[in-house]
């Protein structure tokens, strides 16, 4: 025969094995004051007030005791009613000095407790959720509160709380279509299609994030939904026209590998050719931030035929662009005849510790340039 079987410790190591015969049985008790030990009994079918006794609950039948068998639902044992603690398995049992019981319902099961509160984690273990599933408290005239695991539902007897508990959920805008996530990560082309949307048709994929910068983001890409302040993801058209056929994007020349690859990975829509004798970058419906006459431009980069060696300077844009507000933007009054079109001359140089490095600099880093100038003209 065992000498001494630990009840709870069996029960969550062995859920489904019975339990032996044992010379002792150590039990577990929780009070609600700041009691939570465990004591040791020889008898395997003590009653009540046995248990409670064992536990120096004195006198016990000013107390109420509960237990939560293996894989069963909160009971009571009455002070002279006998437990067969090989059979039920009793995972923890709980003490209370009181006369009198109050309720509570978990998902549609109605559980009985012996003090004014219980806490969130008293409530998983006996009405046995999840630690992943979020539990809520039902309110009839405010939507249900989520609890946290630090929160304790108060049961005041002149009303039967009512909680629930649910598979977490995250929220994402695209585009206007509201998508309820199960997972807190998702790709961006995977958001697309939930919405609806043909990733393969050549999106522009903006996330928005509360006092940040919008972020152009790639199909492959992945939105973290945890991260605080996400409020959208906005969609462009790749290409807009007026019924033209659909052209391939030139490549009349190649850039640098990790530039292209740059290109690519920021789903960034562009072409290359030769104009007046100047080889140009065309950067096709960049979309800008918030604060400009416009919400997407062409940029052209002039690339020297010696780049890298040669750096590359200034950007132009098409349409032109002013502030929204109706403000001028300092040294755009340039102008430069690219393919047919007029393009603003920005004049935004490197200069001092940010000069032009031909080891390190890039059509990559020049990006940043632009895409500082022209958050800087808008305030972000």
């Amino acid at each position: 025969m065992t000498d001494i079987v630990d009840i709870e410790d069996w029960v969550r190591d062995q859920p489904n094995a019975q339990i032996p015969d044992a010379t002792n049985y150590r039990l577990r008790l929780w009070d609600g004051d700041g009691f939570d030990e465990k004591r040791t009994l020889s008898d395997a079918e003590p009653t009540g007030r046995q248990i409670l006794e064992a536990f120096e609950r004195f006198p016990a039948d000013e107390h109420v005791l509960l237990y939560l068998p293996r894989n069963g639902k909160l009971e009571e044992i009455a002070i002279d009613e006998t437990l067969d603690l090989r059979e039920r398995g009793p995972e923890r049992f709980f003490a209370f000095k009181t006369d009198r019981l109050l309720n509570f319902v978990t998902n549609g099961r109605r559980f009985s407790w012996g003090a004014s509160t219980i806490s969130v984690a008293l409530t998983r273990l006996v009405a046995r959720i999840p630690e992943h599933e979020s539990l809520f408290l039902e309110r009839n005239d405010a939507p249900d509160k989520e609890l946290t695991e630090d929160d304790s539902v108060r049961l005041s007897g002149k009303g039967l709380e009512r909680l629930v508990s649910r598979q977490p959920s995250w929220k994402l805008n695209v585009q206007g279509v509201l998508l309820t996530l199960t997972t807190p990560v998702v790709v961006v082309k995977d958001a697309l299609t939930q919405a609806g949307f043909d990733p393969s048709t050549g999106w522009i994929a903006i996330l928005k994030r509360k006092g940040e910068a919008k972020l152009q983001v790639a199909l492959n890409d992945t939105i973290d939904l945890t991260l605080p302040g996400i409020e959208k993801l906005r969609l462009t058209p790749a290409q807009i026209n007026n019924g033209e056929a659909h052209t391939a994007p030139r490549r009349e020349f190649a850039l640098l590998e990790k530039d292209e690859a740059y290109l690519y990975e920021r789903s960034l829509h562009w072409e290359t050719f030769v104009d007046g004798g100047r080889r140009w970058l065309l950067l096709r419906n960049y979309v800008l931030p918030e604060g400009y006459n416009h919400s997407v431009v062409d940029i052209a980069i002039d690339v020297p035929s010696t780049y890298p060696r040669a750096e590359i300077d200034m950007f132009h844009c098409f349409p032109h662009l002013i502030l929204k507000s109706g403000g001028g933007i300092g040294e755009t009054s340039g102008r430069t005849a690219i393919a047919g079109q007029t393009f603003q001359q920005w004049s935004r140089h490197l200069n001092g510790q940010t000069r032009w490095n031909p080891a390190t600099d890039s059509v990559m880093t020049h990006l940043a340039v632009i895409e500082a100038a022209l958050l800087k003209e808008v305030g972000e």
